[in-house]
């Protein structure tokens, strides 16, 4: 049978350590001094300050990216309610009204966008907190602001102007801002026919 001893002296004799060799005694005493664990320590740190800081930046753009799309979210469905109404106080015009009669007409609310019937009723409107259609604060979204422009527009060298006298076609612009963001703006335009 083959003692524990033996082996371990078989070990020592292949491997070229003595027990009474000094550097036998100095592998056995081998270790880091609370200098160079520190200093280990401080160069790990300095190296991932910048990666720490890629992870804040990433977190960063995460937000904004949600406010964005909070932005987005807002001001279309705000440009879908408009689309839907009709284009003109009138059902039937010969012509469009008169821009001295853009914005809510007699009898309906600048404060209650339900009793808007037509496109220009949104003219100058403006909204901060935004609410619902039915007055109810979307608490969600307390730091936006939803503003609506409305004028008329026509064709000028295939492009399109403002126009300072009645036409059939009106441009719509719903903006929405945030302290945090640059403005969201969405434009189109609509026509009578």
């Amino acid at each position: 049978m083959i003692s524990p001893e033996s082996v371990l002296n078989e070990m020592r004799k292949y491997s070229g350590f003595s027990s009474n060799s000094s550097l036998a005694k100095a592998y056995c005493q081998a270790g880091f001094s609370y200098i160079e664990v520190l200093m280990a320590v401080m160069i790990l740190a300095l190296a991932l300050i910048p990666l720490l800081s890629q992870f804040y930046i990433g977190f960063q753009g995460n937000i904004n990216a949600e406010l964005v799309t909070q932005a987005t979210d807002l001001a279309d469905d705000l440009m879908e309610e408009i689309k839907s109404r009709r284009f003109d106080e009138n059902e039937f015009p010969d012509e469009p009204v008169n821009l001295s009669s853009f914005g809510p007409d007699f009898g309906e609310n600048a404060n209650n966008r339900a009793t808007f019937d037509d496109i220009d009723d949104y003219n100058n409107w403006s909204k901060h907190p935004p609410e619902s259609l039915d007055q109810l604060v979307l608490t969600d979204f307390k730091n936006f602001t939803r503003s609506v422009s409305v004028k008329y527009v026509r064709v000028n060298n295939n492009s399109w102007v403002i126009s300072s006298s009645p036409t059939y076609y009106k441009s719509i612009t719903v903006r929405v801002t945030h302290p945090k963001l640059n403005d969201k703006t969405i434009e189109t335009i609509v026509s009578d026919y």
